[in-house]
């Protein structure tokens, strides 16, 4: 069996377009970084630690878990914690560049493995207003970094690499270990 541990609509979706037959169980961690953790490390121990989380499983199933963390100037930019926070970080972001990296952790009878992407971001240069509407608007408390590069109108300007990463999943890195899930088409 495949096992996704993850809540993210966002990811579902993505790997339901590859007809990947899966159950969905999310699993709860403390995802608080720890003191002088580097952005990359954390990304790994996160995604490790969701699968770890799991209790009912069998050892032959593959179990999968991912992550996205917005960086910038090496600081990891978290879910906001309410609507101010959201703002601030989207002014923060205003007429700049940041990274987005995803993750793809599996484990299951080959071992386990750790890949990631990373793309980067260039916001339109907003001012408060912007920002207000966004998040009245669109409500992006479940999104690093306070936004979805999806949608319509929001502050993303440009991007370079996968547009996928910065969804959410790092399709290629998935797609590159195509002989570790075959198995569970």
């Amino acid at each position: 069996m495949f096992i996704l541990c993850s809540r993210s609509p966002r990811r579902r979706e993505i790997l339901k377009s590859l007809d990947l037959s899966f159950e969905i169980r999310p699993t709860d961690i403390d995802e608080s970084e720890i003191e002088n953790e580097q952005y990359l490390t954390y990304l790994e121990r996160i995604s490790k630690s969701k699968i770890q989380a799991l209790t009912q499983f069998s050892f032959d199933d593959l179990r999968l878990a991912s992550d996205t963390i917005v960086v910038f100037e090496n600081k990891i930019l978290h879910k906001p914690k309410n609507e101010i926070d959201a703002i601030e970080t989207l002014m923060m972001l205003s007429n700049t560049q940041h990274s987005v990296f995803s993750s793809c952790y599996m484990e299951g009878p080959f071992g386990s493995s750790f890949h990631f992407e990373e793309s980067r971001v260039l916001f339109h240069d907003w001012g408060r207003k912007e920002c207000e509407r966004y998040i009245q608007e669109y409500k992006p408390f479940d999104k690093a970094g306070s936004y979805g590069i999806q949608d319509v109108g929001g502050p993303v300007k440009s991007f370079e690499g996968s547009y996928l990463n910065i969804l959410g999943f790092p399709m290629r890195k998935f797609l590159s270990q195509i002989d570790v899930w075959k198995g569970y088409l």
